[in-house]
């Protein structure tokens, strides 16, 4: 995460279930690992208005069209945008294609044709990707910082690992889990591991401020308050990533779906 300056962090999608929210018990039978799968498209800076109003021309067909599946949207800082699905297991990929080809059909070919040549039109590429939400190796406080309605800045760290390390980096997510509650953190930090379509062995933390530099600053205090402890821990994490990448962003609610709104 952005804490492997500190430590680590990521992506996220935002309102989890409380279900899977607060302290978690080892000898609690195992947590339900979310799959999402995830379109991160890279856009032509100058055709970004564009892209974006195609976007939502295609949530508006959408909602005429009573899509049921929902989408989140988010955009980064760097000309990316990311589109979430949430799956219910492998076997929801089949039922994601299947709505797809049912709102083609009711849209009609040729208004979804038009509809994702504008799309296209904008991209550089586009990289389809299954992430598994492991809760397991999340830290997640109950009651957080901030109530979802005052998150305006999100955080994205992707560490590649040496092959093989897998197990040692989510003993020291652990670590890291029991460190932030014992020094009484109340900002998570979620973790993703990379599944089909990522360069394996991968993670992302997903992390979240008021703003870039509401976060900063949130930073700053969580690292001072580990003090040693955490410049070990940090140490000890790096020595198993052999590539990291930040992206931050927003969350995007008008190029997001939802059935029924």
């Amino acid at each position: 995460m952005k804490r492997t300056t500190g430590l680590v962090f990521l992506l996220a999608f935002c309102c989890l279930d409380p279900a899977i929210r607060g302290d978690q018990d080892p000898a609690a039978p195992p947590l339900p690992q979310p799959i999402y799968l995830m379109a991160d498209i890279r856009v032509e800076v100058a055709k970004a208005p564009d892209y974006e109003a195609a976007m939502k021309a295609l949530v508006a067909a959408l909602r005429e069209n009573a899509f049921p599946v929902r989408f989140d949207t988010y955009s980064t800082d760097d000309s990316r945008y990311y589109v979430v699905y949430g799956l219910e297991g492998y076997a929801g990929v089949d039922s994601l294609q299947a709505a797809w080809r049912d709102a083609a059909a009711r849209m009609g070919a040729g208004k979804f044709q038009a509809l994702h040549g504008r799309l296209t039109a904008s991209e550089l590429e586009r990289v389809l990707r299954l992430w598994t939400f492991r809760t397991d190796i999340s830290y997640l406080p109950a009651p957080e910082r901030l109530k979802p309605a005052e998150i305006g800045y999100y955080t994205w760290d992707y560490v590649w690992l040496v092959p093989g390390r897998e197990a040692e980096f989510e003993a020291l997510n652990r670590e890291w889990m029991a460190l932030s509650k014992a020094k009484k953190s109340r900002d998570p930090f979620m973790t993703y591991q990379g599944g089909i379509g990522t360069d394996e062995p991968v993670y992302v933390w997903f992390e979240y401020g008021k703003s870039a530099a509401d976060y900063a600053l949130t930073e700053e205090r969580f690292w001072k308050s580990l003090g040693d402890a955490g410049a070990a821990l940090s140490k000890r994490t790096r020595a198993l990533i052999r590539k990291m990448e930040t992206k931050t962003g927003r969350y995007r609610p008008d190029l997001s779906y939802a059935p029924g709104r």
